[in-house]
């Protein structure tokens, strides 16, 4: 056996088996041991400690055998490790026993999977029990092994047991419990002893074997990496040490000075032997016209205050120094200034003539992604990447489940030191065994990142967050190779690990390869600095916003190949139980990191990237934790030093390029937020800064200068592209006017995206599940992609959605004990459901879904599909509708252009469930989403369909958005998520023709959404309205839209229209000679009354449809702008009666339809390609009235063989 003690070894030359210093569990560590004993006779049993063990006294009537276990929770078992298990053990009865036990063989071991010792637990290997547990699963991850020692038993005396036995690969829990299990050959009725002593279980071997090559899940996201560095960045040449005009510093006669301040002109070396054991500087200060330059050697120099004036030379561009070189700052909080206004503890390079260089030795990559998942018990990782990191330096596993937070799960970042690394540079081995599991799957890795530097600024451990600092203000700096702990300092302004400040357009300054660590304030920060570079660099354990771009007038930065894990908000995070989110202000009198104070507002969300002004780079990055990933707050005006300065608008800055960046692990803290959020408006409120942290609007333009408006300027979209998420509650959270998401994965998420403004997700994976079984979201559903109730534009194309399921769990009659049917991530017994003794419930999990709870917000025409494929999903888990009564219910809707979403194979409008949707015979109910399909364009020389939204108002009982619901003017019938409006409902539209049962409810809150090529009539429950307003905010050009409402014979009416801002604008009806030539006509200012129903052709001009109603068009899809500024007014003479109707009754008849439907439905002509999904049989034509029923048994049966069906039927 050979150990991995060395710092390399020939992958060629590892042995098949190596001797490790694996994990053991002995008597010390266990605490229990308990029973499962079938049918033994209750209040019998006792168990007591004994000398090295435990022992275990019942009672049995019947059964033969019983399952003796150890309390603790045991390391999980590895892939291709061998353990060894060791015990004595004794069986006996009472003196005078009336029967004596035969053991019929030795004990026997087994292990069995847990999520918690007293928690549901399953498996993924299965071992039958027997008699009447037999058809009964229970999860062990071996077979029984029967244990090596005295066969039979001896009765009475102790024995010892031992076996050994190797694991094969499976995705393993991590917890685990060992049983004992004991057979007894005839059952005693007498109390039976077994005893259990010097129990200890080790690992004692592992095989080593290389990763297998990963299958790629999909290639929308391609992972970026940073360009190889030269071979001079690990050459030293032109070192700054060698200079012939260096003069040491002991020569200058310092040796135990506690404050130096170097002579003008001069160059200084500092080396080890210039170091004063135990000697802290006050304060050394470096002049405008001299510089200090620090040889090559391991020294560490221990100072309150550095002040560089001049230079400060360690290394340089091309001399990597290996060191190590420290600098640790040192003294406790205070207001004392002594760093030229820069407090104290730290280095500040202040002026023009101010240069840092700082280069430690060259590492590549500084992060990597894993080869293969890392088990709880593992002491090695595989890397995707070769590494030329060094033994003992350590290393970081970052987290890959969803919680990084702590307030409910342990954090499960790691920190290890590596011991041993393999001659390909691709496996490093830890000094320690891995705690927590790592996942690395086909879909998505976890990255390994390198924190330690040969060179480094220190500050020492504070439990109130007083550490060193840096910045160089106004001065020159370059950081490459260095790191940096127990740096910041809490709720200060400018006290941050690396602070570029102040240095408008950069020349030649930046950070690289370097490392900020257990941070008190921030990591990396940007401050009125432009141009710079910010690259390959790693943070770990932040407090506060991480990587942060200050006062939002910081451009044309580049932040590249970063990586930022476990960051912290500072005091209470935001939350808040709407979309407006909590409201912060500053605190300028906030303690310190113990107070639980917060200086800054905007730390209550704080993002691993904060990026207040969005025209900035952002390349191949990784965001862990933190409450969000990347932040792009609002600024209407630049903050901090920068207030008042109104030169741009920040919220107006698009972003300039967001390419090959991850998120994961972040956004939990509060359900409105995403991994990637655009959202939050930071601004002075009086003298006063305030974060509000919800939702806020954005309107991209490329004018961006101050005093431009909203709407002026170019619009731009901001976009992302080449993105992967995972294991995070929202992948993007947009709350802005204009988003793209083009090339994205997104694994793990509760749902893709929540999406403002025009928005338009392409290429896209979203998978619901992936391999990781750690990653679930507190036991809650996944959504694939929810359209909005109101006012968006969202467009969904070429995307994919693979593993929606739903996720089903059976609980057996014995208590707490569970048996998962699918897939462990929820259990919730419904006793209605048992069945054979096992209750089955579950959850769905989604694709499409919407928003229902408001009878105020209705959606119009705002969601539409195009080019999706399914993979591993259910039929009836494509739609997921909820019959409620509201507005947001009653009018979903969405088109899916190519049938693609719906599987229909024909562009396809989706209505909700109301016979309102039923415009013809072509049109479908599909029961199992509870919607209605109708075909866009149907059969024939028919118009094409389009979904219409228009506003109906009047004064007495409806009113446009925001007025009646919110007023209280209806109020829900109950308090919940999904309350019941009806209260709300004053009337109903309904679609011309023979049949009144295709209509929906109007209601006090105004606007009705229906599909074109039809007639509408009004029905108010008060009688006919003697003022009418009439918006028709979505009526497109080309589209038939048809209205009449009832009025009592002998009415007369006005009919005008006008634009909202347009003076002289007004159009006067006039009346047609016959409903005849009004049909013909189509005429958008003329109607016709016939003595009971008022008909009009209501809709915007051409000039404004076209100058408004544009669409929002991308991918084959679209979405009509919405037309609000056209009104038509129609002010009825009648009498009128209290509440403002007309006083007589009309007598309303429904007007006839006068336009066939379509012989059939659409040939099918795209499909879903690849994988099976649950579809119905084929659908049976639609009876006006009668709602289609698929009753029929669904199969699953594979898109391609659909295919050649359907083909065959075209035939």
């Amino acid at each position: 056996m050979i150990n991995l003690i060395s710092a390399l070894l020939t992958v060629g030359d590892l042995p098949d088996r190596i001797e490790v210093p694996g994990w053991s569990m002995c008597n010390s560590q266990i605490t229990a041991i308990s029973t499962f004993v079938p049918d033994w006779v209750s209040g019998g049993n006792s168990q007591q400690v004994i000398e090295g063990g435990m022992s275990f006294t019942a009672k049995q009537n019947g059964k033969p055998y019983l399952y003796v276990r150890s309390e603790a929770l045991l390391p999980e078992l590895l892939r291709g490790s061998v353990y060894s298990v060791d015990f004595d053990f004794k069986v006996s009865t009472e003196a005078g026993s009336s029967s004596q036990p035969e053991m019929l063989s030795p004990p026997k071991l087994l292990y069995w999977q847990t999520t918690e010792a007293s928690k549901i637990e399953y498996t993924r290997g299965f071992m039958i029990w027997e008699d009447a547990y037999d058809t009964r699963p229970d999860y062990f991850v071996i077979p029984e092994l029967t244990m090596t020692g005295a066969s039979p038993v001896p009765i009475g005396e102790f024995t010892h047991y031992s076996a050994s036995f190797s694991v094969p690969e499976f995705d393993s829990s991590p917890h685990q419990t060992l049983w004992v299990r004991l057979t007894l050959k005839q059952a005693p009725q007498d109390a039976v002893t077994f005893s259990l002593t010097n129990f200890c279980i080790k690992k004692k071997e592992t095989y080593l074997d290389p990763p297998p090559p990963f299958t790629p899940f999909s290639t929308r996201f391609q992972i970026m990496h940073p360009t190889e560095p030269a071979a001079s960045e690990y050459e030293q040449a032109n070192c700054p040490f060698i200079d012939n005009d260096l003069v040491s510093w002991t020569s200058l006669g310092f040796f135990d000075s506690p404050s130096v301040k170097l002579p003008d002109n001069t160059k200084v070396l500092f080396s080890k032997s210039d170091v004063v054991e135990g000697l802290r500087y006050e304060k050394i200060e470096v002049p405008e016209t001299s510089s200090l330059v620090f040889n090559d050697e391991a020294i560490t120099l221990t100072v309150r205050s550095f002040l560089v004036r001049g230079k400060l030379l360690i290394g340089g561009p091309g001399c990597r120094v290996a060191g190590p070189i420290r600098i640790v700052f040192w003294g406790s909080r205070t207001d004392a200034d002594t760093l030229d206004g820069f407090g104290s503890k730290g280095l500040a390079a202040v002026g023009l003539s101010s240069f840092v260089d700082m280069y430690g030795k060259r590492y590549y990559p500084t992060w990597t992604r894993l080869a293969r998942k890392v088990r709880a018990g593992d002491d090695r990782a595989y890397l995707q990447r070769a590494v030329n990191w060094e033994v003992g330096q350590e290393v970081v596993l970052t987290t890959t489940i969803w919680d990084d937070t702590g307030r409910g799960t342990e954090p499960q970042n790691e920190v290890h030191t590596i011991k041993a690394i393999s001659d390909d540079r691709l496996t490093i081995q830890f000094e320690a065994n891995v705690k927590y599991v790592h996942y690395a799957g086909t879909e998505y890795q976890g990255e390994v990142a390198l924190l330690t530097r040969t060179v480094s600024m220190e500050g020492e451990p504070s439990a109130d967050g007083y550490g060193g600092h840096s910045i160089a203000s106004n001065a020159r700096a370059r950081f490459a190779g260095v790191s940096t702990r127990f740096m910041g300092q809490t709720n200060i302004l400018a006290r941050y690990p690396f602070h570029l400040h102040m240095m408008g357009k950069n020349t030649g300054s930046l950070i690289s390869d370097c490392v900020a660590r257990d941070t008190y304030f921030r990591c990396f920060t940007i401050h009125g600095t432009n141009d710079t570079t910010v690259s390959e660099n790693v943070a770990f354990n932040a407090t506060g916003s991480c990587f942060y771009i200050e006062d939002g007038v910081e451009e044309n930065n580049v932040f590249s190949h970063n990586l930022a894990a476990h960051v912290h908000p500072i005091g209470e995070a935001a939350s808040g139980g709407s979309q407006s989110g909590d409201v912060f202000e500053e605190n300028k009198n906030a303690g310190g990191l113990d107070t639980g104070d917060r200086r800054f507002p905007v730390d209550a969300a704080a993002a691993a990237y904060y990026i207040s002004n969005s025209y900035n780079e952002f390349h191949g990055n990784v965001a862990s934790g933190g409450w969000a990933g990347y932040s792009f707050p609002s600024l209407p005006y630049t903050v901090g030093l920068h207030a008042g300065e109104l030169v741009i608008q920040p919220r107006s800055r698009n972003l300039k390029k967001f390419t090959g960046n991850t998120c994961h692990s972040s956004g939990s803290y509060w359900s409105a937020t995403g991994c990637i959020y655009v959202g939050g408006e930071l601004k002075m409120v009086g003298d006063v800064l305030t974060y509000m942290s919800g939702r806020e609007d954005r309107s991209t333009r490329e004018e961006a200068g101050f005093g431009f408006e909203s709407w002026e300027g170019t619009p731009l979209w901001m976009r992302f592209e080449n993105t992967l998420v995972y294991t995070s509650k929202k992948g993007l959270l947009h709350w802005g006017n204009r988003v793209e998401m083009d090339g994205f994965e997104m694994h793990d998420v509760m749902r893709s995206a929540t999406l403002f403004g025009e928005a338009w997700l392409n290429n896209g994976l979203v998978n619901g599940y992936s391999g990781n079984v750690e990653a679930d979201f507190e036991n809650k559903h996944h959504d694939g992609f929810q359209f909005y109730d109101i006012s968006v534009k969202s467009i969904v194309t070429n995307t994919e959605f693979r593993n929606y399921q739903t996720r089903v769990c059976a609980s057996s009659a014995l208590p707490g004990e569970t048996r998962w049917v699918q897939d462990p991530t929820y259990c919730d017994p419904d006793p209605s459901k048992a069945v054979d003794g096992w209750s089955v419930s579950g959850h769905t999990n989604i694709i499409w879904s919407g928003l229902y709870h408001s009878d105020e917000f209705k959606p119009q025409q705002i969601s539409a599909t195009r080019g999706i494929s399914y993979e591993d999903v259910e039929y009836q888990n494509l739609v997921s509708f909820k019959i409620v009564n509201t507005g947001a219910s009653r009018m979903f809707n969405f088109i899916d252009f190519d049938g693609s979403a719906t599987l229909e194979g024909f562009p396809t409008i989706v209505g909700s469930n109301l016979p309102w949707w039923n415009i013809c015979s072509d049109c479908r109910f599909e029961s199992q989403w509870s919607v209605w399909l109708c075909p866009k364009q149907p059969v024939g020389e028919v118009e094409e369909r389009e979904v219409l939204h228009v506003k109906f108002t009047t004064p007495e009982i409806t009113a446009d958005n925001g007025g009646i619901e919110s007023s209280g003017a209806c109020q829900k019938a109950a308090e919940n998520d999904y309350a019941d409006w009806s209260n709300c409902d004053v009337g109903h539209m309904t679609l011309w023709g023979s049949d009144p049962t295709r209509k929906t409810p109007i209601t006090s809150n105004a606007g009705v959404t229906g599909l074109s090529g039809t007639g509408w009539f009004m029905e108010l429950d008060g009688g006919s309205p003697r003022v009418l307003e009439i918006v028709p905010e979505q009526v497109p050009i080309g589209s038939t839209f048809r209205f009449a409402v009832g009025y009592p014979a002998g009415t007369t009416f006005t009919i005008t229209a006008s634009h909202r801002w347009k003076s002289n604008s007004e159009v006067t009806f006039t009346a047609a000679d016959s409903l005849t030539e009004l049909m013909s006509s189509k005429s958008a200012t003329q109607y016709f009354f016939d003595g009971n129903t008022l008909y009009l052709f209501p809709r915007p001009p051409e000039d404004i449809q076209v100058s408004e109603g544009k669409k929002f068009e991308r991918g084959g899809a679209y979405v009509y702008s919405t037309v609000r500024t056209w009104t038509i007014r129609v002010e009825a003479s009648c009498g009128v009666d209290s509440k403002g109707f007309c006083s007589t009754k009309p007598v309303n008849v429904l007007p006839p339809w006068d336009v066939p439907c379509p012989s059939g439905r659409p040939a099918k002509t795209t499909l879903a390609p690849l994988g099976e999904v649950e579809v119905p049989d084929t659908p049976l034509p639609y009876i006006a009235g009668v709602p289609y029923d698929d009753a029929a048994q669904s199969v699953t049966i594979n898109i391609l063989t659909l295919v050649s069906v359907l083909v065959l039927m075209l035939l």
